[in-house]
């Protein structure tokens, strides 16, 4: 089975959890680490074509294993979208189990549409599960849970396919009881998108650089801003 990097949904080198304080994400780790994914899930299904289309707006985030461990997460937030196209927009998250880089198994994965549990395809696997076309504010969800072993999680939002997709009022659970953290705005409520590593990746990484995904102060679901993922079409078209 092809594993380069760390293996996440869209996104990213993982954090190793070890009780220090993580090693801060970057984009360029962001968007290879995706490319890994998707290989690492095409591997899995036997597929020949890439799941998560070519190009893709994220949002990426992780948070200390340590008293979430045994435990169901409950992962959520508030999605609307505006004429998104040959893609969706959705949830993702990814539990890893013991090791170190590529030898650290996938326990658990959901990206909206593929979902596995112990390495093996799971209810709803293959189904969109996230916004398509033009929808209004609708709560999105999924629960996944968090092995003993697992050593790294990461999770976030992402958007694929053209369109234009918001997000707000995002939650974390663990066995019904709701997780915060000062250095993460939920909300979107800050000046930037506080604890998230934002961006576009996929094949080539991102190569033209379609997507840009900021803080939105005209659109929300609660509060007065939101999370916005744009399709907005080659670099060239952009000069």
């Amino acid at each position: 089975m092809k594993r380069v990097l760390p293996v996440l949904l869209l996104a990213f080198a993982a954090f190793a959890q070890t009780g220090k304080q993580p090693k801060q994400l970057t984009n360029a780790d962001a968007a290879t680490s995706q490319q890994d994914a998707t290989d690492f899930v095409r591997d899995l299904r036997g597929a020949k074509t890439q799941q998560f289309g070519p190009q893709f707006g994220f949002a990426a985030n992780t948070f200390p294993v340590k008293g979430a461990e045994g435990k169901t997460v409950r992962f959520s937030a508030w999605i609307k979208t505006e004429n998104v196209r040959d893609g969706y927009a959705g949830l993702w998250w990814r539990v890893d189990g013991p090791g170190e880089g590529t030898d650290r198994p996938q326990l658990a994965f959901d990206n909206s549409q593929w979902r596995f549990i112990d390495g093996k395809p799971d209810a709803g696997n293959g189904t969109v599960r996230g916004a398509t076309g033009t929808t209004p504010w609708t709560l999105y969800e999924l629960k996944l849970p968090i092995d003993k072993t697992a050593s790294n999680i990461n999770f976030g939002v992402l958007l694929t396919g053209t369109g234009t997709a918001w997000v707000d009022a995002m939650k974390v659970e663990f066995d019904g009881e709701p997780y915060s953290n000062p250095q993460v705005d939920f909300d979107f409520e800050s000046s930037t998108t506080k604890g998230f590593i934002v961006g576009c990746g996929g094949s080539a990484i991102c190569t033209g650089y379609k997507y840009k995904v900021g803080i939105d102060n005209t659109v929300s679901y609660s509060g007065h801003q939101s999370l916005k993922m744009q399709f907005v079409g080659d670099a060239a078209t952009q000069k």
